[in-house]
């Protein structure tokens, strides 16, 4: 029986990773109470400041020309997913950029393509796959260096 690999297993990495951060989250103390008069600051405009919400699940899958297919909708995390023409993308936003680093740190172990920016990340089937999403909401793109290796940064300009 052949195992998985490629896209596959960093997939479902992915999946494995994104319920460790919610059941870590809940096992600190569950999630945080909601802004008043925003029941899910999360979900707001998109802002690309630090201070502000992560830059939105639909506004990621609209720069790759997708619609985002919602995977997981929690406090901490909400993930979501989409096939293109240039492959298949996962899209996480994160409540903290602490959050976001401990998912990529462990992510990376299993190697993958990332776009990262404040508060959110998505992985890619290639850095040219990648390039119409920084090129409009900009961050940096990392490569998980896989059982062991290094990973490499390409900084936006």
């Amino acid at each position: 029986m052949r195992s998985p690999s490629g896209p596959v297993l960093l997939l479902g990495a992915a999946g494995v990773l994104s319920c460790a951060i919610v059941v870590t989250g809940y096992a600190n103390g569950g999630p945080a109470p909601a802004a008043q008069g925003s029941p899910h600051p999360a979900h707001a405009a998109p802002s690309p400041g630090a201070s502000g919400p992560p830059v939105s699940l639909a506004r990621i899958a609209a720069a790759l020309g997708c619609r985002a297919e919602v995977i997981v909708d929690a406090q901490e995390l909400r993930e979501g997913g989409c096939t293109t023409g240039a492959g298949t993308f996962r899209m996480l936003t994160f409540s903290s950029d602490a959050k976001k680093r401990a998912w990529l740190t462990e992510a990376q172990a299993y190697g993958g393509t990332y776009l990262v920016g404040t508060r959110w990340s998505v992985t890619g089937p290639s850095r040219s796959a990648l390039a119409p999403i920084r090129a409009e909401l900009g961050g940096a793109v990392e490569s998980g260096g896989g059982h062991g290796r290094s990973s490499r940064h390409d900084h936006a300009p």
